[in-house]
């Protein structure tokens, strides 16, 4: 009895007479009650009431929770668990006594039951996760049977679900993806391999199905000789690894085709990676993979890599500090490298090699042309300077300061040209006072700077310079600068003296016409006294023949001043011509008339060829015959004895008349030709010449035709004759067109 009075589990006994015979310490400790309180004698209600208010029944209604106690047979044996108000559980035990009542037991399984509640809850969150689990899992026995395993089992396996159970052999499941399946190879492949499997040791495979998906296989033996089966759908891994392949095998192709030389080292700093153009830039230093970079920088050093006075360590080091602009180092061949540096994330770096060798020789070759053009635009005679299409300076030379009176540190690159402007404009570039203001408001009201365009300024100093803008291709314009103060005072002297020789010619002129008529008078009288003399027949033959030679002197001479008067007219630019319409074929006959005798003289042979259906041109009949006069003249004079003078007509395409007088005789040097047209100008100028005259002849016949409206020319060569061209204006058909002699 003590030992029970010292239980650490609630005792009470009830007597026959249902009266409580005993309560140990434990049961009023669960009543909460006094230690010394007093329970023995109280019927079996009364404490199923009182444990029912305590709250060792639970909760719920006291009376009822009482009378349920009250209503189990105590005279058999009961046991229940119940749980307290407090959240503790007990296990109640109840059992009948020999001679009637009965002992009931009240043990605390909190701890225990809270385990199990534990357990259960981790055993649900288990079954949970597997349930939830993508990948398939299996578990068998050491007889290779089913024991457990979730629905994604049978998904990744192509099964229905429901299909597996506990108990279910492998071999077992093996026939139900055949039967899913069909005898497809892949299944009798992948069955006939698992059969041959050790599953006391893991194993792992990745094998196709005949959807094609991909699975993952693995098998872990488990302590009591079974084993775990993970199953899982890989596909979309697979194809992430088929793909990283091909972009591994493509960035290899693109490797290979670049033209840059490329390596890569690891965290460890040693290569894994160079592709063929790197070995073909860096031939006779090829990389090899696995090599560390510092044994590398080594090896190239001992080779002369680098140059006198560079380390290995130096290069090394140089490696590692990453810059955004590339690197230049020169190989002993010449061949000029760019390197590029570059960090990886896995802690590693990347080099960048190309062969810039063409490059660096282009820009040397054009630093070259940018110092020529640069002392060729510093030495030019006149200032230039370049901008761009926003108008701001590029490039000056130094007389563009000297000229536009600014100075280096305004007139810069980068400088606009408005502000230029104001500098210029407050120094007096512009000039002083209303008109310097009104020419720098019409510079800023300028539209479009870069227009083409050409003025002068005169600057305060006194010195006029010539301003020109021409447009450049990129949408700029370069402005140049010339002083031609000097050139503007010569023009100005050239510009006096033509005054005064215009003056001096007027003079001559007025002098020759003067002359002229002066001379006309007693020359007159000298062929008149000639002409009476020879009608009288008293005179004796010598007298008569000296007569003869003086009128023939005489109108030699006059016609002479006749050619000079109209050589004085034509310089006072008064050479009155009036045209009309003339019968061609009639001016000719009547030219080559009067020339006949003098070729029959000479023996030379002269013919005419023109059809009397020729258009009639425009011309005044007088000066017309006196060309042709002059040109049958020189063609007759110049032409050997026995030689061919030829004159004929044609009309032109282009609606004109052309006159052709063209002689076999000695011809004009084609140099010479300009000269035939001067006045006064004889080509032979030797003492001894063998043909005469005044050297006017040409000089008037081209005035003459030009008179008219028309054109002279000449071809000749040297002891190959002279052809000469004269053009006439055709007549329009609304003119009336007279017959003429």
């Amino acid at each position: 009895m003590a030992a029970l009075a010292a239980a650490p589990i609630s005792v009470i006994v009830f007597d026959a007479e249902d009266r409580l015979r005993f309560a140990n310490a434990e049961m009023l400790r669960q009543l909460d009650m006094p230690a010394d309180t007093v329970l023995a004698g109280r019927t079996q209600r009364e404490l199923a009431r009182l444990i029912a208010f305590r709250g060792l029944l639970g909760p719920g209604d006291p009376e009822l929770l009482a009378e349920q106690l009250l209503a189990v047979d105590r005279s058999r044996p009961h046991r229940r668990t119940g749980r307290r108000t407090d959240g503790r559980w007990f296990d109640f035990i109840s059992e009948p006594l020999p001679g009637g009542g009965f002992v009931s037991y009240a043990i605390d399984v909190t701890q225990h039951r809270r385990a199990e509640e534990e357990a259960l809850e981790r055993n649900r969150q288990l079954e949970m996760a597997l349930r939830h689990q993508h990948a398939g899992i299996g578990l068998y026995d050491a007889g290779q049977r089913l024991v457990r395993h979730n629905d994604a089992y049978e998904q990744v396996l192509g099964l229905v679900p429901g299909t597996l159970r506990p108990g279910l052999t492998l071999e077992d499941v093996h026939r139900h993806m055949l039967a899913r399946h069909g005898p497809d190879p892949l299944i009798l492949a992948s069955i006939e391999e698992r059969a041959r499997i050790d599953r006391t040791r893991p194993h792992e495979e990745i094998r196709p199905l005949p959807d094609g998906r991909a699975v993952r296989n693995i098998s872990r033996p488990m302590p009591d000789g079974g084993f775990l089966v993970t199953v899982e759908d890989v596909t979309p891994l697979r194809r992430a690894e088929d793909e990283a392949r091909h972009r591994a095998a493509t960035l290899r192709g693109v490797l290979a085709a670049l033209p840059y030389g490329v390596c890569v080292y690891d965290a460890g700093h040693h290569l894994t990676m160079v592709n063929d153009a790197y070995q073909r830039i860096l031939k006779g230093a090829e990389l090899k993979v696995g090599d560390h970079l510092l044994d590398i920088c080594r090896a190239r050093e001992a080779a002369g890599e680098y140059g006198p006075g560079v380390t290995a360590e130096e290069v090394y080091r140089r490696q590692f500090v990453y810059a955004e602009t590339p690197r230049q180092r020169i190989r002993p061949d010449g061949t000029v490298l760019s390197v590029l540096t570059a960090p990886l994330p896995d802690g590693g770096h990347i080099n960048v090699v190309a062969d810039v060798t063409a490059l660096h020789q282009a820009e040397a070759h054009a630093q070259h042309r940018a110092d020529l053009l640069r002392a060729m635009l510093d030495n030019m005679r006149y200032g230039a300077c370049l901008f761009d299409s926003d108008l701001r300076v590029v490039a000056r030379n130094d007389l563009a300061l000297t000229l536009s009176g600014l100075r280096a540190d305004e007139m810069v690159p980068g400088a606009h040209i408005d502000t230029l402007r104001e500098l210029q404009f407050q120094r007096g570039e512009f000039g002083t006072g209303a008109a310097a203001a009104a020419a720098y408001e019409a510079r800023t009201r300028m539209i479009d700077p870069r227009a083409r365009e050409r003025y002068t300024r005169t600057r305060a100093d006194g010195t006029v310079i010539e301003i020109s803008s021409d447009p450049t291709p990129d949408g700029g314009f370069v402005r140049t600068y010339t002083d031609i103060t000097e050139e503007r005072r010569i023009r100005a002297e050239m510009e006096q003296a033509r005054r005064v020789a215009e003056d001096a010619n007027s003079a001559k002129t007025r002098f020759l016409a003067t002359m002229s008529h002066e001379l006309r008078t007693p020359l007159n009288a000298v062929i008149g006294f000639s002409e009476a003399l020879l009608t009288d027949d008293r005179l004796p033959e010598e007298a008569l023949e000296f007569s003869s030679a003086i009128l023939e002197a005489g109108r030699h001479l006059l016609s002479l001043i006749d050619d000079i008067l109209q050589v004085a007219q034509i310089g006072s630019g008064e050479l009155p011509v009036q045209t009309r319409p003339l019968f061609l074929p009639s001016v000719l006959e009547s030219a080559v008339r009067l020339v006949r005798g003098v070729a029959e003289v000479a023996q030379v042979s002269l013919t005419l060829e023109c059809g009397p259906d020729l258009p009639r041109c425009m011309g005044e009949e007088r000066r017309l015959r006196q060309v042709l006069l002059n040109l049958l003249s020189n063609a007759v004079k110049f032409t050997p004895v026995g030689g061919e003078v030829h004159v004929s007509a044609a009309p032109l395409a282009d609606g004109s008349l052309e006159v052709t007088v063209r002689d076999t005789g000695i011809g004009i040097d084609p140099e010479q030709l300009p000269r035939a047209f001067e006045p006064f100008v004889q080509l032979e100028t030797t003492h001894d010449r063998r043909y005469g005259g005044s050297g006017l002849g040409l000089y008037l016949a081209r005035a003459f035709a030009r008179a008219m409206g028309g054109e002279l020319t000449l071809d000749s060569a040297r002891d190959q004759g002279t052809t000469a061209r004269l053009r006439l204006l055709r007549a329009p058909a609304s003119i009336s067109q007279e017959q003429t002699a």
